[in-house]
């Protein structure tokens, strides 16, 4: 058995009695358990724990998407199996940047035919191909250090609608230009949850919505004594009902507002922000 499968499968067992325990028991000490007990001598330079430790510290975005992409199947009516090979497949393709996307796919099909029910590796496979469809929609999960690409950070058009009409959140940066908020992806999170994390930060806004992707840039980075870079910033569209905003005290944003749509078309201050705030338009069915 290849190295990382047997880790995979360690790491199976130790979520299954995670699970089982109510979610109670440490993952960590379950891996060194089961390490012991079924692997005493395999040494994966830490790679089951890792991988569990990261799932379960991001259960509720995998969960999520579970509900999302299996919707016709509560997550507690899942098998208890099944449940934790789509939080090991959806963690390795949505969450790990060192995971190609066919590897994660196809691990989690074995782990599911070997472990689950006579249907669970087709029940795998259509929930992950499925994720997949849409990372590819996206251009999620493609090979950014090919593209000379050295960061991945997450903005938002967060818009909120009144009796009289939508409202943008823009911020104004450090260069003077209005633009949309957005913050530095961390590795091992999904890019929906650094989009909520980030632009409440940006903005104070509490109760912030992913919808759905609309789009990205790319831009090159100069910071004093170090070589410029690209850094590529994909978008979300964002809902709230929030209305008060907070600017928050850093040197990189100069102040945060709320703009009625055409006003907020007209001020910001960069092309490709446009072409993203029209993607945004377009999906609220909103024209100019």
């Amino acid at each position: 058995m290849a190295n990382r499968h047997l880790a995979r499968t360690i790491v199976l067992q130790s979520l299954f009695a995670w699970d089982f325990y109510h979610q109670k028991k440490d993952i960590a000490e379950l891996i060194e358990r089961n390490k012991k007990e079924f692997a005493p001598d395999f040494d994966d330079q830490d790679f089951a724990k890792n991988l569990a430790v990261n799932i379960v510290k991001n259960q509720k975005a995998i969960d999520a998407l579970v509900s999302k992409f299996a919707p016709e199947w509560p997550l507690e009516q899942i098998t208890i199996v099944d449940r934790n090979v789509l939080r090991i497949g959806i963690y390795e393709l949505k969450m790990s940047a060192d995971i190609p996307p066919k590897v994660a796919i196809n691990e989690s099909i074995e782990l599911a035919k070997a472990f689950g029910g006579d249907s669970s590796g087709k029940f795998v496979n259509g929930v992950l191909g499925s994720i997949y469809k849409e990372m590819s929609d996206k251009g999620e999960k493609q090979n950014l250090s090919s593209q000379g690409i050295k960061e991945v950070s997450v903005g938002g058009l967060i818009y909120r609608k009144e009796n009289d009409g939508y409202y943008f959140c823009l911020i104004l940066d450090a260069y003077g230009k209005w633009t949309f908020p957005k913050g530095h992806a961390e590795p091992g999170e999904s890019l929906e949850v650094t989009a909520q994390r980030e632009l409440q930060e940006e903005t104070g806004l509490k109760n912030l919505e992913v919808l759905e992707y609309i789009g990205e840039t790319q831009v090159k980075v100069h910071k004093p004594n170090e070589t410029p870079y690209r850094k590529m910033i994909k978008y979300f569209l964002i809902s709230t009902t929030d209305t008060e905003i907070v600017v928050p005290q850093v040197s990189e944003l100069k102040d945060v507002k709320w703009f009625a749509l055409k006003e907020a078309r007209d001020i910001l201050g960069y092309e490709n922000a446009k072409e993203i705030f029209d993607n945004g338009l377009t999906k609220l069915g909103i024209t100019l």
